[in-house]
């Protein structure tokens, strides 16, 4: 029963992994190129886009890359030999992802958008291009955190006997 519990941890993993990545490579794309093309006038002009509906993605969502690669990780490490090194690194990569938006990129995106009225615009595009370059580099920091939990799950999937269905 617990090797299900950890292959079901895995599973999640890479599920909240892969979500979280392609959701961060969304607003990468699509959202961010929109909001600071022209900052603080893109800003105030983004800013100012009805929400109404939206629902919350990137706070609840990014506790949880952390949280299940560590559940994971506590649930297979009995039989984990060979994956474990990259079940650490997964949670790892989850933790300091968390502690990278928390302390660092959030309340430098917010001070942006809270500051329009009292920043000088030279300012605001000091840190639209700082927050640009954190997250971008949180973005490929998040992709192979996203590789890892891959790898963690199709080694101990063959080390602990638990068979994983892929097609192709």
């Amino acid at each position: 029963m617990r090797k299900q519990i950890a292959s079901f941890f895995l599973i999640a993993a890479v599920v909240v992994w892969g979500i979280w990545c392609g959701g961060q490579y969304f607003n990468e794309a699509r959202i961010i190129p929109k909001k600071l093309s022209n900052p603080p006038e893109s800003v105030a002009a983004y800013n100012a886009v009805p929400m109404d509906g939206e629902l919350p993605f990137f706070f609840p969502g990014n506790p949880l890359i952390f949280l299940v690669s560590f559940a994971a990780l506590i649930a297979a490490w009995r039989w984990a030999r060979r994956s474990r090194k990259w079940l650490v690194l997964s949670t790892i990569i989850g933790f300091g992802v968390c502690l990278a938006l928390i302390l660092y990129l959030a309340p430098l995106i917010w001070s942006i958008d809270r500051g329009l009225d009292t920043l000088s615009a030279a300012e605001v595009i000091t840190r639209a291009d700082a927050w640009k370059f954190g997250n971008r580099i949180r973005l490929i920091v998040e992709m192979f955190g996203f590789v890892c939990s891959i790898i963690a799950l199709r080694v101990w999937s063959a080390e602990s006997g638990i068979t994983v269905e892929t097609d192709g």
